[in-house]
């Protein structure tokens, strides 16, 4: 029974008298957790909103003014275009063969439907990635891909393409020395330079962990038991719980991964090398589209910046990198450049980034929906 106040004070209260709760208090680590949600929400909404704000309100418009960039594209020509949707849809088609490669089977329109719908929702959502995943595992196994085979895929390509990441400063910096750009002060920074020795750095213990997890059942097992203790220790922070299956999930997406890579591995790293140069290529191409010559900017440049753009991105600031990329890209392009050569620079980021972060959003909501309405159909039609 609780002790009322008045008792406490010394005063007799008949039981009966004193109130009783109609629900229990609540739970302290529940009502922290309550209050720190509001927290969350700034962080993870608050600070990318500021930020691209800022970007696009204040940082580029030092670079180029929208006046500039808008005449820039009217100064396009067919010709030019038609070179930069053959680049994006180059780009687009990279990307789903990525996924054909890893999902044996599926066809051509299913990969892109599933790369459409996903990449929507990674461009738009704050962290919205694991939601990317969702809707990916969710179309997938709608057609028969299973929980294993959709495993091996998602681990493996995330893996080939953390890989392809960490490897691409230091081929820009090989790039840039063998052309004899990178002593004349035209090639990479400070910060690719710095980028590039700690990416690859990373690169080979990855790589050695990779190979070793794969071919030896002990280290497998090290690996799971550790991703076990790991869990258990996010999950006791979170008060929750732990899963206990983690170390057995490891050992048994090792022996799908395992398999697909025996089957698929040169094919896979072959198609993510693809998929991470189409957007080079859509760069490429925007630049020459918005008449900016090889001299001012030199193929290997190009290749620096987008090797500096995929250095940016491992940092999940915002959505897709939005903001971030373009000031970091066009700050590393620009540089040195005249106004107007600037602004042609500036304007061709802008429409790379047009063409593959903001296409996929409208095309991706439209696939969604139009595969959610054939389940709708489906259902009904079943029941």
């Amino acid at each position: 029974m609780e002790i009322s106040k008045a008792s406490q004070d010394g005063v007799d209260v008949p039981e009966s008298d004193a109130p009783e709760p109609d629900t229990p208090e609540p739970n302290p680590p529940a009502a922290a957790e309550l209050r720190r949600r509001p927290l969350r929400r700034v962080f993870t909404i608050g600070i990318p909103v500021v930020l691209i704000i800022a970007v696009f309100g204040f940082a580029i418009p030092r670079l180029a003014s929208y006046g500039q960039v808008l005449d820039t594209l009217r100064t396009m020509t067919a010709s030019s275009i038609a070179m930069v949707a053959v680049a994006a849809l180059v780009n687009l088609l990279a990307n789903w063969a990525l996924i054909m490669s890893a999902v044996p089977g599926l066809s051509l329109p299913r990969a892109a439907a599933s790369n459409l719908a996903s990449t929507a929702v990674a461009n738009t959502v704050p962290g919205g990635g694991a939601i990317a995943l969702g809707i990916s595992w969710r179309m997938l196994a709608g057609w028969g891909v299973t929980s294993g085979e959709f495993a091996a895929y998602a681990g493996v390509t995330g893996v080939w393409s953390a890989l392809a990441k960490l490897a691409t400063p230091g081929a820009a910096v090989l790039v840039l020395l063998f052309t004899g750009r990178l002593s004349s002060g035209l090639g990479a920074t400070t910060t690719l330079l710095t980028g590039a020795s700690i990416s690859l750095g990373v690169f080979a213990v990855a790589v050695v962990v990779l190979r070793r997890g794969l071919r030896d059942e002990r280290v497998a097992q090290a690996v799971g038991r550790a991703a076990q203790r790991s869990a258990g220790a996010v999950f006791k922070v979170l008060r929750r719980p732990a899963p206990m299956g983690v170390a057995a999930a490891v050992i048994g997406f090792r022996d799908q991964a395992r398999d697909l890579l025996h089957e698929r591995g040169g094919r896979l790293t072959l198609a993510t090398v693809a998929s991470d140069l189409g957007w080079l290529v859509v760069l490429q191409a925007c630049l020459l589209a918005c008449g900016v010559p090889q001299s001012q900017v030199s193929w290997a440049r190009c290749f620096a910046g987008f090797a500096l753009a995929r250095l940016i991105s491992t940092v999940p600031i915002t959505p897709g990198g939005l903001g971030v990329i373009e000031l970091g890209l066009t700050t590393y392009l620009a540089a040195s450049l005249d106004p107007v050569s600037a602004a042609r620079v500036t304007t061709a980021i802008l429409l790379t980034r047009a063409v593959t972060f903001a296409l996929p959003i409208p095309l991706g909501a439209v696939t969604y929906a139009g595969w959610h309405l054939k389940q709708v159909r489906a259902a009904v039609t079943d029941g």
